[in-house]
């Protein structure tokens, strides 16, 4: 019987490369769903005698609102996948996974990303593309407790030329030290700018740094759309809040 390291390497051996043949509709960008994954790795995970367990470490719920009125329930879960091998070996995944959902599916998609990228990550699963969103995407009203502190208007250009996406970290590479990096590097340094714009659209700390608020946030400094604000004494001092110190990093 095989441990689980011998059999992963044997899996990453037989995987054929899973391309992004799905198209997002409201967006039009392309996408490898988790049926895609699923298809290819199941019968090689059978084949090498490996199967996966989840368990659910943490979760998040809001409900959020679209910009024509709707409400969604948006749920962010912590997930771990626990590999287990024919010899009783495991090696776990620690992913997180987003979901929003307008009834009771928000968890389930959640859970459904989360595996997704577990899988592969875990197994290396090559891809001729490798930029990635997921495939749904959702328009949102600003939270309520993201007005915040001093006028961002000087603090990065307004830019009237076409978006330029060099730089933004796909699905694969987010981590919040360098998504945080990221956003500071275009705010020119200025930490209460790169802090501020995060506020605006939902991470009141370093922790609810998510890929889509990172992506979102990304995006509004590249067309120079983020909003201007009010006052420094409305920023929330949440479980861990930004960091003050000049070192380019996250709390």
């Amino acid at each position: 019987m095989a441990d689980i390291y011998t059999s992963i390497a044997c899996i990453m051996a037989d995987i054929d490369a899973v391309g992004k043949t799905q198209k997002n509709q409201q967006q039009g960008f392309k996408f490898r769903g988790i049926d895609d994954i699923y298809n290819a790795v199941h019968p090689i995970l059978a084949k090498h005698g490996v199967f996966t367990v989840p368990t659910v470490l943490s979760e998040r719920s809001e409900e959020r609102t679209t910009t024509r009125g709707g409400n969604l329930i948006y749920r962010i879960l912590t997930m771990k996948y626990t590999f287990f091998a024919s010899d009783g070996s495991s090696v776990d995944s620690v992913v997180i996974g987003e979901g929003m959902d307008s009834g009771d599916k928000a968890a389930n998609k959640a859970m459904s990303v989360a595996h997704k990228y577990a899988l592969l990550q875990a197994l290396c699963i090559p891809t001729e593309e490798m930029a990635d969103p997921d495939k749904e995407s959702f328009e949102v009203t600003q939270s309520q407790n993201t007005q915040s502190s001093l006028s961002l208007a000087r603090s990065f250009p307004r830019q009237d030329t076409p978006l330029n996406l060099a730089g933004l970290l796909s699905v694969e590479e987010f981590n919040i030290k360098d998504a945080w990096n990221s956003i500071l590097e275009r705010c020119r340094g200025v930490q209460v700018a790169a802090r501020e714009v995060f506020k605006q659209h939902g991470a009141d700390s370093s922790k609810e740094i998510t890929y889509e608020i990172y992506q979102k946030v990304f995006l509004s400094l590249q067309s120079g759309k983020a909003q201007e604000t009010k006052g420094p004494e409305d920023f929330i001092d949440d479980e861990i809040p930004f960091t003050s110190s000049k070192k380019r990093v996250i709390a």
